[in-house]
């Protein structure tokens, strides 16, 4: 077994299932709570590790194990940690399509982390019939990648501070006045507008950031299909006629681009758009 360490305070280790080889991630809970909660749902992980693969007994562990970590997510202890445990879980379970959607709420928080992109890259391996991406990204939160190098905290802190830099900067500068200055070298003037423009152009790049996150998270405008042979439409209703010739397996990611009652209206990854039932698969 090998040991991945990682520092938060408070943190405690939780064990998760890498398919390459089983590891600990270290996972951050507030209370005791939470952590009995992260203790319960890894012994009936472990439990169905133990058990016979793919038996009746086992699938029944992994589900258990599952629903616990889904119950320490909504109990506060939402980070990638959990998400990732949550799908090997799944994955586990034989649950593909919640399994992936585990797999990249963990990605969405932790875009970096090895461990979380070699398990969705293996389960997306298992889709019985997946459908290859055009050159075009799914959405447009796989564009915020690059930022979440930086934990939204950290970009709050960086946001706020640069503003207050900015504004102070800028005042000082005011203060010494707005005619000419014939005593002031063009290098010192130079550094007065170089050091203005970085701080607003970091706080805005930071704050746009933040409410871009917001904004995806809002709108999940993703889904993974969690059940075998959807049937794609033409239109809300499910006396439309197919949309395609094949109908989709689980598994299989999405955009979601219109929302009506019971319906949404998505793009898979080649491009081909048409309406599944709401109920058949979930936003990410």
């Amino acid at each position: 077994m090998t040991t991945t360490r990682r520092t938060p305070l408070h943190s405690v280790l939780i064990a998760g299932l890498v398919l390459l080889g089983t590891i600990i991630t270290p996972a951050t809970f507030g209370d005791e709570d939470l952590l009995e909660l992260a203790r319960n749902a890894e012994s009936a992980y472990e439990s169905g590790l133990g058990r016979v693969a793919g038996s009746t007994d086992a699938l029944g562990d992994f589900r258990r194990s599952a629903d616990g970590w889904r119950t320490v997510i909504a109990a506060g202890g939402d980070n990638a940690a959990a998400w990732f445990n949550l799908g090997n879980a799944e994955l586990r379970a034989e649950r593909l399509g919640e399994a992936i959607v585990a797999y990249r709420r963990a990605e969405r928080l932790a875009p970096f982390d090895d461990d979380v992109a070699a398990n969705l890259a293996e389960a997306r391996r298992r889709v019985e019939r997946p459908i290859e991406a055009d050159a075009t990204d799914l959405t447009v939160s796989n564009l915020a990648g690059w930022w979440k190098a930086v934990d939204t905290p950290g970009r709050y802190v960086i946001a706020v501070s640069t503003w207050i830099g900015f504004w102070m900067l800028l005042l000082a500068r005011r203060a010494r006045g707005s005619g000419p200055r014939s005593d002031e070298a063009e290098a010192t003037a130079l550094a007065w507008r170089s050091t203005l423009a970085i701080l607003g152009i970091t706080a805005v790049l930071a704050t746009g950031t933040i409410l871009v996150d917001r904004t995806l998270a809002t709108r999940r405008s993703a889904g993974v299909l969690l059940i075998d042979d959807v049937t794609l439409r033409t239109g809300n209703g499910a006396t439309f006629s197919p949309a395609t010739d094949e109908t989709i397996s689980k598994g299989v990611e999405f955009s979601i681009l219109e929302r009506r009652p019971g319906w949404w209206r998505i793009r898979l990854p080649d491009g081909t758009v048409g309406w599944i039932a709401e109920d058949t698969g979930e936003a990410v």
